[in-house]
């Protein structure tokens, strides 16, 4: 039988606490000689308790191996003080676990623990993750990105605070958006101020997400560099590749982006440069700009979005960067002051701003 260290001792009862079974607060009170209500005090922050048997609380907390029963105390105060996150995928685009690293530091810093669902783009499986959080009585939800509007209005139902992250799928709960269309328009500026006429775009197709809520940052990107083209001579269609997901688990990536811009150069089309709708896919246009003989930025300038990969890429890409981890830090911040602030607003939508970065893959034509 083990026994508690000398310093606690001439606060222990003749017997010695058996240290492999379960701590009880009783236990904790004997060794610190103190009523059990003064340990309450001391574990839960509430009322007045003199620091030097604050201290004697928690070396008899450590000394006995005592836990909060945190079951316990969410059934008896209706708070778990944990959040649930609904995580889109966490491969191949690391977008999303900056996102999750947001909402989790964040958290943190407010006392609330997160826990993370990797639902990998599949509504049966975000369905089941939030069964999952509510079950185990988590405080608020975030979704990051929703896959199924059903299951955002589900959740909401439930009475818990909710928030959808950059690709919202309706009007529920708050809102977390990111201004494409301002990131896609500076970056076009750029190529055109570089001399650039015969820029192509690569990425997915405006409306592929079926959703008209969620459909705004395709549109937003693509428009961004139609009204651009438009405005300075003429949009050019044999310059522009769309892929279309052919289920919510896929995300167009470098192989997508390299067989596009293939059939670019393949077809004897003229291009000097190329706004990809995702650092991803930029990467497979590098990567057929290589296969080609070609060289980035010299003969072919190259933007990205999103700002995940450009630091590891060849040449460094010139990208437009979305603050990942501000939406998960904004996201957590709506949902904490929620909580704790009685009367706040429970849909509020939120616009981020993107940033425009310039690295070594674009040059004047």
């Amino acid at each position: 039988m083990a026994t508690l260290p000398l310093c606690l001792k001439p606060n222990l009862p003749d017997r010695d606490i058996d240290l492999h079974s379960t701590p009880t607060l009783k236990d904790v009170a004997e060794a610190a000689g103190v009523a059990t209500t003064t340990v309450a005090r001391v574990i839960n922050d509430k009322g007045y308790v003199a620091e030097d048997t604050r201290e004697r609380v928690m070396k008899a907390v450590e000394a006995t191996g005592y836990r909060v029963n945190s079951l316990a105390r969410t059934l008896k105060s209706n708070r778990s003080n944990v959040i649930g996150h609904l995580l889109r995928s966490t491969d191949p685009n690391p977008f999303f676990v900056k996102v999750a690293r947001g909402v989790e530091e964040y958290a943190r810093g407010r006392s609330y623990t997160t826990l993370t669902y990797n639902m990998q783009g599949a509504a049966e499986a975000e369905r089941r993750g939030i069964d999952t959080f509510l079950n185990w009585r988590v405080d608020a939800l975030v979704f990051s990105t929703p896959v199924s509007e059903d299951n955002v209005a589900y959740a909401v139902k439930s009475g818990v605070p909710v928030v959808q992250v950059e690709r919202p799928r309706s009007e529920a709960g708050h809102r977390i958006t990111v201004k494409n269309y301002q990131g896609a328009s500076r970056a076009m500026r750029h190529l055109l101020d570089l001399g650039h006429r015969s820029i192509a775009y690569i990425g997915e197709e405006p409306g592929s997400q079926g959703n008209a809520f969620a459909d705004y940052v395709e549109e937003e990107r693509f428009g961004a560099y139609r009204d651009a083209k438009k405005n300075h001579g003429a949009f050019d269609e044999a310059l522009v590749r769309f892929t279309r997901p052919q289920s919510a688990e896929h995300i167009p990536g470098a192989g997508y982006g390299a067989r596009a811009m293939s059939s670019i150069l393949d077809a004897g089309t003229k291009v000097t440069a190329v706004l990809a709708s995702s650092d991803m896919i930029a990467a497979g246009v590098l990567q057929a700009v290589h296969a080609s003989g070609l060289r980035s930025p010299e003969d072919v300038s190259v933007i990205g979005f999103d700002d995940t990969l450009s630091p590891y890429l060849s040449p460094l890409l010139t990208t437009v960067r979305l603050p990942a981890q501000k939406l998960g830090e904004t996201a957590a911040k709506l949902l904490i002051d929620q909580l704790e602030k009685p009367g706040s607003k429970a849909n509020k939508l939120i616009e981020l701003d993107a940033e425009f970065v310039v690295r070594d893959s674009t040059a004047p034509v």
